[in-house]
Formats: structure tokens, C-alpha cells, sequence
């Protein structure tokens, strides 16, 4: 006689630790060309060859040590992760305590000077990956590779990925490049040039966009939390770009890590988001779909994901 017949086999959670132990590892590159040296950190996963590569640009006062809790989680997936340190916007912004002068010092970094810097120091490091004998193995075998970042870290991937700007100089991206992520991600300036539709027509790269309602930039522009969704509302519908919107949902929820000095200019709570597990599953299945070719993780993202948000989220894709 037969036995009961076994449940169907369902898919890991996304959301959930992944199956791979991480180590991390501070390192230091140094650019000749523009005498310039980047602290990075790797997160590397218990792996012969990562399922692909995933390098992070940190929002203005960051650091190396920004996107932690999302690299980490990303690594347990099979993910090899850089966090490169931006001189210049990082943290050697604080040498003032007071929160005015930070907001004051903070403004002044955000131009097109600095956001050209941050731009070329993500190219230096990808031209480099396969090619320096000072990365790991599992950092130079990554088959392909994701680029994200937080809030101006965010308009760091917004260009690299094709968004045109006046001020910004744009070249072809390597070919390795297969995905963008965008937390915070943001349109400057929307009035102003040849408008949105151009700006961010050419990009093709499949792109996600993850803010939240409340992700208004905290006093440090004249980003609102609107603003927050144009970059993919004029961005062109391929069936590869994603938003995905939290209820609430504050500017340093997605930072990954808000540091010390963050707290200290906006005097915020620094414990996880209550979205922080819906965040972590979107975006790492958003990876396995779009670095990894994992068509089930392509499904769970577009049939699964809307079912677990709170009913005030808000996911569309196009």
C-alpha cells in the first residue's frame, strides 16, 4: 500500500539567514591615476565561486561599515559583497558635533564634484575585479555583478546604471554589470534640463527602487519622499525594473546600519525597521532573479512578495 503522499516542496525564504557562513575583510585599494585610496570591506561567502558580486556605495558621513545588515544577509545567499568607502563624502564629514554644522557640511557635499569622485571610484573598482591579485578569488570568479547603494550612494548607482546629467560624464558600463539597487534613490533637481524622461530613459539595466513614505531625506535637501519614486516612474518598462514603497519607511531605515554619526545629526532610533525581514526577502530574491538567472526566485518576487507586505506597502513593477 502507498504512504502518505509528501507535501510539495516549497522554496526557502529570502528573508530568512541564507545557508552560507560570511567572513568579512577590511582592504584598502589605491588608485594611481587619481591618488586616490578607497577602504573597502568584503563580505565573502563559504563558497568555491559566489553566485555573483554585489559592491555598495554608502550615503553621505557613511562609511565602509554602511549596508551591513543587507550585505550580510546577501552573503548568506551565495552573494560576494564590496562596501567601498567614498573620501571626500564619508565620514570624515563629522569633524564638527554640531548637528548644524554636520547638515551645513553635509549640503556641501552634495554636488557634482563629489558625485563624479564617488562615480569613477565604483568604475576603478569593477575595472579591477579579475584583474588585481589583492582581492580574494571569490571576489575576482564572481560570474556577474549587482550594484546598490543608499541615498546618495543611490544617485551613485543612478549613474553608473545610464541616468544622464549636464554635469555628469557618461561612459559604457562593464559588460559584467547585470543589476542595479537603489535604496533612497532620488531626482535632484526634477524641473530642471532636459527632464525625467531623458534622464532616465537610457536605463536598462534591471533596477529596483526601495524607499519608504516618510523617506523625505531628513531635512538635508529638497528630496520628499514623492520625489523618492520619480527615477522609476520615468525609467522604461522592460519587465526588469521594481518599486517597492514601506509604510512609513524613514530615510536611514534603509541604510542598512545607521552609524553613530547619523544618530547623532538626527537624533533617530537606530533598531531595525519593522519591514527590515520584507526588505531583506525582496531584495535578495530581486538578486537571485537578476545576478543568479534563478527564474524561481523571479516568480516569488512578482507572485509571493505582494502577499506578505502590510496593506499600507506598496510593490509595482514594469
Amino acid at each position: 500500500m502507498d504512504g502518505p503522499l509528501s507535501p510539495p516542496a516549497t522554496a526557502p525564504d529570502p528573508g530568512a539567514a541564507g545557508p552560507c557562513g560570511v567572513s568579512t575583510r577590511l582592504t584598502l585599494l589605491h588608485d594611481t591615476r587619481r591618488a586616490r585610496s578607497l577602504p573597502l570591506k568584503l563580505y565573502l561567502p563559504d563558497l568555491p565561486r559566489p553566485q555573483g558580486l554585489i559592491l555598495f556605495s554608502h550615503g553621505l558621513g557613511g562609511t565602509r561599515e554602511g549596508g551591513a545588515d543587507w550585505l550580510g544577509h546577501w552573503a548568506s545567499h551565495g552573494f560576494a559583497a564590496i562596501a567601498v568607502q567614498h573620501p571626500g563624502s564619508d565620514a570624515s564629514l563629522l569633524h564638527n558635533n554640531s548637528p548644524l554644522a554636520l547638515r551645513r557640511a553635509f549640503k556641501a557635499a552634495m554636488n557634482p564634484e563629489e558625485l563624479a569622485r564617488r562615480v569613477d571610484d565604483m568604475r576603478f573598482v569593477i575595472r579591477y575585479i579579475g584583474h588585481g591579485n589583492s582581492l580574494p578569488d571569490a571576489i575576482n570568479s564572481a560570474p556577474a555583478i549587482g550594484i546598490a547603494g543608499h541615498s546618495f550612494g543611490a544617485v551613485t548607482v543612478q549613474i553608473l546604471a545610464g541616468e544622464r546629467r549636464p554635469d555628469q560624464h557618461p561612459e559604457p558600463l562593464d559588460q559584467r554589470v547585470r543589476a542595479a539597487l537603489a535604496l533612497s534613490p532620488s531626482a535632484r533637481f526634477a524641473h530642471v534640463g532636459p527632464g525625467l524622461e531623458h534622464r532616465f530613459g537610457h536605463i536598462q539595466l534591471p533596477f529596483f527602487s526601495l524607499t519608504g513614505s516618510r523617506d523625505d531625506g531628513m531635512g538635508l535637501s529638497d528630496i520628499t519622499a514623492a520625489n523618492r519614486e520619480l527615477p522609476y516612474r520615468h525609467m522604461p518598462a522592460d519587465h526588469s525594473k521594481y518599486l517597492l514603497v514601506f509604510a512609513n519607511g524613514n530615510h536611514l531605515d534603509f541604510a542598512g546600519q545607521a552609524s553613530e554619526a547619523e544618530g547623532v545629526v538626527f537624533h533617530i532610533r537606530r533598531r531595525p525597521p519593522i519591514f527590515r525581514d520584507n526588505l531583506l526577502a525582496a531584495s535578495t530574491a530581486y538578486w537571485l532573479a537578476h545576478l543568479a538567472s534563478d527564474t524561481g526566485a523571479r516568480h516569488w518576487l512578482l507572485s509571493d512578495l505582494p502577499g506578505r507586505l502590510r496593506p499600507d506597502d506598496h510593490f509595482e513593477h514594469k
